[in-house]
């Protein structure tokens, strides 16, 4: 039976190795081919709930962890904090809005809509910082790594919450504080004497890998997710280490080797269908929706148009860590099948595409400069360029900007969360649900008028209302995609009779409502 296993297994590795090969020369992540070979590998009889396979999945998984963190430069993304974190929230919306829309078409629920915009806006930082190297100018190359950065860390935040079932946010935060003080204290005593005493990569592998098992004891301590805990020790250890490369190169060919074995288990739950042009279509549209949603955000950041669209290239390679993401969903009962097959195609489409693109990237400047000519965006520009400078150096729209985010973001998940528990109670109570439909708007036009209030210099005043009414005109296509649903199934009478109680209760509780404003900002 052993002998029968390796026989499985070696021939498993040699079709992965091969088709990789194949994969590699047309410029296709070899993802695709691991999860391949893995499939024939269960046909053939594999065992993949294996203690052994299952001990090298938890090993990749919690090493990937680790090394993304350590890849997080910590100054750089001090310096372009503000523009990083501007260009993810506009990132979010856009790719939350198309996969909105899309959801709607094809019906999916809300957690898939969630998992699946996570997965089409997270980019691989390794195939960017590959695909950037040389040929983008070092601010350009150090803002790209920032964003993938901030992207990384939300996509981590949202495996927490997958793999810990129910999340309480403020326990999350502390202890997340303190796994990344427990993180910088680990590497000082663990990692830090392997880096300066020793020129052996077989210490600072061990070192490292101690260090990750060490944090998943704690994480079961802090109750926290081992993935997030391994994300914040390589934090850490990124902010305490001497030289961060050194532990990315020692560790990246055992972190390639073991996620070859996870990506075997993951090809175990694909399932070959007529979808698959389908599933190819959905992640064309996610690419391209990831491209604009980067380039413009850029662009309104300050920069020239064609430098922001020509950076935008290098960001259309989305990560294979989406794969590990709807995976764990899977793997716990969640019905994210779906969700799961699209981010198989996405990881070879999306790597296509930007090898496609960035190797062609004059030829494809010089085809959006004919545009950029065409349409006289060139006045347009000289404006956002103008207001994206005089933004990035005020303090104070920053901070207004991030509030109104903060809270809205905060209140529109709200509202959703409560339509769909009271359409679930009783379909009586939908006539509650719709009223949200005009409670939300308000609120948030609300939120809109009590900040810019606040903000004396007028210039400032301007620049902030022009963005938080951009930011209100996406949030609320997300917001009227997702009640769309609750809609449709609501017989006229009551969708007038709902929206007619909330302009009442707007009218009669104006005061009140302003008042908690105030209270809810000076918890800020």
């Amino acid at each position: 039976m052993i002998q029968s296993s390796n026989t499985v297994l070696t021939l498993t590795l040699v079709i992965a190795t091969f088709a990789g090969l194949v994969l590699n020369r047309l410029r296709i992540s070899p993802v695709l081919a691991y999860m391949v070979a893995g499939l024939i590998g269960e046909i053939l009889g594999l065992n993949y709930n294996s203690p052994e396979f299952q001990f090298i999945s938890f090993l990749a998984v919690n090493l990937l962890s680790f090394e993304m963190g350590v890849s997080v430069n910590l100054i750089d993304l001090k310096n372009l904090f503000r523009k990083s974190v501007f260009i993810v929230i506009v990132e979010f919306l856009v790719v939350f809005s198309i996969v909105s829309l899309v959801g709607v078409l094809i019906r999916l629920t809300l957690i898939q809509t969630l998992l699946l915009t996570v997965i089409g806006f997270n980019t691989s930082t390794s195939i960017a910082f590959k695909l950037g190297e040389g040929k983008l100018n070092e601010k350009d190359f150090k803002l790209i790594l920032s964003v993938s950065s901030l992207e990384d860390t939300l996509a981590f935040i949202v495996l927490s919450v997958i793999t810990s079932g129910s999340v309480n946010l403020l326990n999350l935060l502390i202890t997340s504080l303190s796994s990344l003080a427990l993180g910088y204290l680990v590497s000082k005593v663990l990692i830090n004497p392997t880096l300066r005493y020793t020129k052996s990569e077989e210490s600072v592998i061990l070192s490292s890998v101690a260090s990750v098992f060490l944090f998943n004891l704690l994480s079961s301590v802090l109750n926290l997710p081992s993935t997030l805990a391994n994300f914040l020790l390589g934090i850490g250890t990124s902010y305490a280490s001497s030289d961060p490369d050194k532990i990315i190169r020692g560790m990246k060919p055992l972190v390639d080797f073991t996620l070859i074995f996870f990506f075997f288990i993951a090809g175990s739950y694909l399932k070959v269908s007529g979808f698959i042009f389908f599933y190819i279509l959905i992640s064309v549209i996610l690419v391209l929706t990831k491209f604009v949603a980067f380039s413009t955000a850029y662009w309104f950041s300050g920069v020239d148009f064609l430098r922001a669209y020509g950076t935008g290239l290098f960001m259309t390679s989305l990560s294979e860590f989406g794969i590990v993401i709807s995976l764990t969903a899977l793997q716990l009962g969640l019905p994210v099948a779906i969700v799961y097959d699209v981010s198989t195609v996405l990881v070879a489409v999306s790597s296509t595409i930007a090898s496609l693109l960035t190797s062609r990237n004059q030829l494809v400047l010089r085809l959006i400069s004919k545009i950029y000519m065409s349409i006289k965006l060139d006045r347009i520009d000289n404006i956002v360029k103008t207001l994206g400078h005089v933004t990035f150096r005020s303090p104070e729209i920053i901070t207004t900007f991030l509030k109104f985010s903060i809270m809205s973001i905060t209140l529109t998940f709200s509202s959703i969360y409560l339509a769909d528990l009271l359409v679930t109670l009783s379909p009586y109570l939908s006539l509650l649900s719709l009223s949200l439909l005009v409670l939300t708007p308000f609120l948030l036009v609300l939120f809109i008028l009590y900040y810019t209030r606040k903000i004396e210099n007028k210039e400032f005043k301007l620049i902030s209302q022009v963005f938080m009414w951009g930011l209100f005109l996406l949030i609320m296509i997300d917001y009227s995609i997702l009640l769309s649903r609750v809609i449709i199934n609501s017989p006229l009478e009551i969708v007038m009779l709902s929206m007619s109680i909330s302009i009442l209760i707007v009218l009669l509780f104006y005061s009140k409502i302003y008042k908690l404003l105030e209270e809810l900002d000076e918890l800020f």
